[in-house]
């Protein structure tokens, strides 16, 4: 078991990184952390445009990242939605776009997503132009609240006249059954009336579950309309079914949810021997055996795949998301890259290549994300070969697509440029802890996270580590504390559980009594996993032992680490 990958400090939430490339077909079946199967349209740099601009229908779109851990755990959110209102798709689809895919990466930057996840609404007919990138929308913590925000913005774009394709949200007052009638085409065999206030988004919600259904329609009624004492509304809201007619019924589900109205709608159509239209699809019993993944679980060992793949992701999809590099990111950017030429172990021409990169970028005080996209790619043809193995996780491969991957790497990473550093005079550990805060803070995709690691950083002192050894140490315990924090969290690997590092099975002499550790034995064990010389430059993993229990974690000892 090699839980050391499994989780990057708080930002790093479990890996999610599929490394796909987008097929030559406009559609793909899959991608980052989504299927069809999930009721959503899956947007790649192919049919991104097609998909976007001048359709009958809106769009809600969400951009994300599939290593980002909050993404990870707002997915299943999203996938609810979507399955809720697959009755809707007439008027608005929801989609996905996964910005860590390298292709997908200069749409995102054109739209000016620097969070994720995001979600933009478009509307119908949507133009393209360098300002049109859609309407944010925020990101609601559950399912249903998402639906209602998105009703909310459905009604308000039809009352700009919008939205011609979809059914009224209007609510009105009537008096009789007779006027509400008035306004229905003659075609219309059954009308159901919404008794509710202006605030509510029921009759509206059911409008569109329904708006599928031929010779229906549901009209929102004031609940303090005088056609509401002629129905004899008791509670609100209510809903009486309506032919034409005029004669009307009452139906009485035992909790007004729009769920349970809907049923009773549908069994008042039963009844009438209504012709349903096709239901759709349950697409959660689908499943694809295909997907499934042999897993080959791999010990304390860090691997040169891991870091190339990690180290060619950031500089490909995660630097070049900014729309422009300025100021703050690109001194942050000009440091990473520099702890990368000082305490990388480089192999072939990789050391040319980020001391080119470097210099080059150094030489502006502003760039553009396309141009420094352009640049990286550029350099890498100029110094081929570059990367010299196949670019696919080794140590950090989780037992299913959905886990570690980029965020694993980037902790194997930063452990390793600590440990070279160590070697090297003068305070170059400490250089690498500021670098890698640098990146979280302005580069790393998972803005919530990022925001988590930075005031952990704080809380733990990152700035006051003077010396080599001890930045070493410090993010050593910085993991363990995150470790400890997110044991059996929902974005854990359960092959690889967070325990702490290193396990009294791989280290009996890492532990003194009590589970106390032994810093100097850690410093030793870190050393060895993450020397230069120690780096494995091989394809599969080795089996590793059983996991260890937990033990205590003395984040005390952080004061003790950050004094000079």
């Amino acid at each position: 078991m090699n839980f050391w990958y499994t989780s990057i400090f708080e930002i790093f939430l479990i890996a999610l990184v599929t490394g796909a490339v987008v097929p030559t077909t406009d559609d793909v079946d899959e991608q980052g952390l989504y299927r069809k199967s999930d009721q959503v349209e899956i947007l790649t740099n192919k049919n991104f445009e097609k998909k976007l601009y001048g359709q009958n229908n809106a769009l809600l779109v969400q951009f994300y990242n599939s290593y980002c851990g909050h993404c990870r755990a707002f997915s299943p959110k999203y996938k609810a939605l979507a399955s809720d209102i697959a009755r809707w798709k007439k008027v608005i689809k929801l989609a996905v776009i996964d910005c860590f895919v390298e292709e997908n990466s200069e749409i995102c930057r054109q739209f000016e997503v620097m969070a994720y996840p995001s979600i933009r609404y478009f509307h119908e007919n949507y133009m393209k132009s360098n300002s049109n990138v859609g309407e944010k929308m925020n990101i609601a913590d559950t399912a249903e609240r998402l639906k209602n925000q998105l009703i909310i913005k459905l009604q308000a774009e039809q009352s700009m006249g919008r939205l011609i394709i979809a059914p009224s949200f209007k609510i009105e007052s009537y008096t009789s059954y007779a006027s509400a009638l008035q306004s229905v085409p003659g075609d219309i065999d059954y009308i159901f009336l919404v008794f509710e206030n202006d605030n509510s988004t029921i009759g509206s919600q059911i409008a569109l579950d329904v708006v599928d259904y031929k010779k229906v329609r549901v009209k929102r009624v004031y609940e303090n309309s005088e056609l509401a004492q002629v129905a004899g509304v008791k509670k609100i809201p209510s809903v009486v079914a309506l032919e034409n007619n005029l004669q009307a019924t009452l139906l009485t589900p035992k909790q007004p949810t729009a769920q349970n109205i809907l049923e009773e709608i549908d069994r008042f159509l039963k009844s009438k021997n209504y012709v349903f239209p096709p239901k759709y699809a349950n697409m959660n019993d689908i499943s694809d055996s295909s997907q499934q993944r042999t897993f080959v679980p791999t010990s304390d060992v860090a691997y040169y795949n891991d870091l190339e793949k990690t180290l060619k992701a950031s500089l490909h999809t995660e630097i070049t998301r900014h729309k422009t590099l300025t100021g703050e990111p690109l001194q942050a950017l000009l440091d990473y890259l520099d702890v990368i030429k000082t305490s990388f172990p480089f192999r072939a021409n990789l050391g040319e290549y980020i001391m080119d990169l470097h210099a080059t970028l150094a030489a502006r005080n502003s760039w553009t994300g396309g141009e420094v996209y352009d640049l990286v790619k550029r350099l890498e043809t100029a110094h081929e070969p570059v990367y010299i193995t196949n670019l696919e996780y080794v140590g950090c491969k989780g037992s299913e697509p959905k886990y570690r991957g980029y965020t694993c790497g980037l902790w194997t990473l930063f452990h390793t440029l600590t440990v070279n550093a160590a070697q090297k005079p003068g305070s170059e550990g400490p250089k690498v802890l500021k670098a890698m805060h640098g990146y979280v803070k302005n580069f790393f995709g998972c803005t919530e996270c990022a925001s988590h690691f930075q005031a952990m950083a704080a809380r733990n002192r990152i700035f006051d580590v003077k010396e080599n050894n001890k930045a070493v140490l410090w993010l050593w315990i910085s993991h363990n504390e995150v470790n400890l924090r997110l044991a059996g969290d929902v974005t854990e690997d359960p092959e690889h559980p967070k325990i702490q590092f290193p396990s009294a099975t791989k280290c009996p002499e890492c532990r003194l009594a009590q589970g106390a550790w032994n810093l100097v034995a850690v410093y030793d064990y870190l050393q060895k996993m993450y020397g230069a010389n120690n780096i494995k430059d091989v394809r599969r993993a080795q089996v590793s032992s059983a996991s260890s229990t937990f033990s205590n974690l003395d984040i005390g000892m952080l004061s003790l680490l950050s004094t000079t």
